[in-house]
């Protein structure tokens, strides 16, 4: 049986807690914080259905389904993930191609040979007790860090698949290479055919390890957040957001930090000091009419969701961290029909320092 995807009214998810600070943006926007489901294990990613239930990635290999009740359940498992270092379940997205079907992409590793990686992209059915007729649309080398692996469908209705350098950094300049790419897909698996380099799925190249991808609504410009060098490839930082266009060379490894190779698109923004940016959505809710087209970046090493505002041209002109440091490690974010943020921390994940209610899903509420 396939799950529901006719639309409810109105999402309204209940909290289990609403945390009592009430916190301040630089200008002005106040905002609390709710506790929504707790006790999840590196969740990586997040999407809603059309049903308004929320389905989860958890790194170890588990898909989470949160219904709109608020009942949290293990919805399957993957028992062929490799969850190794940064490697594991990853990146989602969901796609209603009809009232009574609907589709999962999950982008996750898998062992190659005795000790090696290799990651792959999926595409099944999205059942109401599991997956069914699970088909591999695509794979590609994978490591224990840098896989990428974010997963988005645009507002083209094409698929878009980041993948990381897996720590081979010359791959990235390469055409040939699947690796340090955005790639770009049919719904089934295809290549496009007004793609930059015919026959090719690669979209873009020249990156290190793209994560969280999300489209500005009022012209469809695609960002994407990347993360910089971690000391063995390059000084520590440099992470980036980039602005995608077609065809693109992000310049990795040639380029990084504030230095632009010659043919490469330099990036939006860079941190100096490593925040290690993993997911990404543009607000276009109406919760906060102040944040709308505002981008919002979780941040691992950063601890905090870090807030950019672009101006019309959907050009940076300000940033700052909220919540920094308050919940740890942050990684996978979404936003509901009701307007809300979500995000989940990630302190499981080998790198953080876990409180007995780890890993907590969260959204951002106005204070009341």
């Amino acid at each position: 049986m396939l799950l529901c995807v006719a639309s409810s009214a109105v999402l309204a998810l209940p909290a289990l807690q609403r945390l009592p600070e009430i916190y301040r943006t630089e200008d002005g926007i106040q905002f609390q914080v709710e506790v929504v489901a707790e006790g999840l294990r590196v969740p990586w990613d997040m999407e809603f259905t059309e049903a308004d239930q929320l389905i989860i990635t958890q790194r170890q290999g588990y898909l989470l389904l949160l219904d709109t009740t608020g009942g949290l359940r293990e919805l399957d498992q993957l028992p062929q993930v490799l969850a190794k270092g940064e490697s594991g379940l990853m990146g989602m997205a969901i796609h209603a191609a009809s009232r009574d079907q609907q589709y999962i992409y999950l982008c996750y590793s898998v062992q190659k040979g005795l000790f090696g990686t290799r990651n792959k992209l999926t595409r099944s059915m999205l059942g109401r007790f599991g997956l069914l007729q699970e088909k591999e649309l695509m794979g590609w080398p994978g490591d224990r860090f840098h896989n990428g692996c974010q997963v988005a469908i645009g507002p083209d209705r094409k698929l878009y698949v980041s993948t990381g350098d897996a720590t081979e950094g010359k791959f990235a300049q390469r055409q040939d290479s699947l690796l340090g790419k955005l790639l770009r897909l049919n719904l089934d698996g295809s290549i496009p055919a007004d793609n930059p380099w015919p026959g090719s799925p690669v979209y873009t190249l020249g990156h290190r390890n793209p994560q969280g991808l999300d489209w500005h609504p009022r012209d469809d410009r695609l960002y994407s957040v990347e993360h910089g060098p971690s000391g063995f490839d390059g000084p520590r930082g440099g992470d980036e957001l980039n602005q995608i266009e077609a065809g693109n060379n992000y310049g990795w490894p040639l380029a990084g930090d504030s230095n632009t190779e010659s043919g490469s698109v330099a990036p939006l923004l860079i941190w100096d000091q490593s925040i290690a940016p993993a997911g990404m959505v543009v607000y276009r809710g109406n919760q906060f009419p102040q944040f709308k087209n505002n981008l919002f970046i979780t941040a691992l090493i950063g601890e905090a969701l870090i807030r950019v505002v672009v101006d019309e041209q959907g050009d940076p002109v300000a940033r700052e961290p909220l919540l920094k440091g308050k919940f740890g490690r942050l990684r996978a974010i979404t936003q509901g029909s009701d307007g809300y943020l979500y995000f989940a921390t990630s302190n499981h994940d080998g790198r953080g320092n876990p409180g007995g209610r780890d890993d907590r899903l969260l959204r951002l509420v106005p204070p009341g």
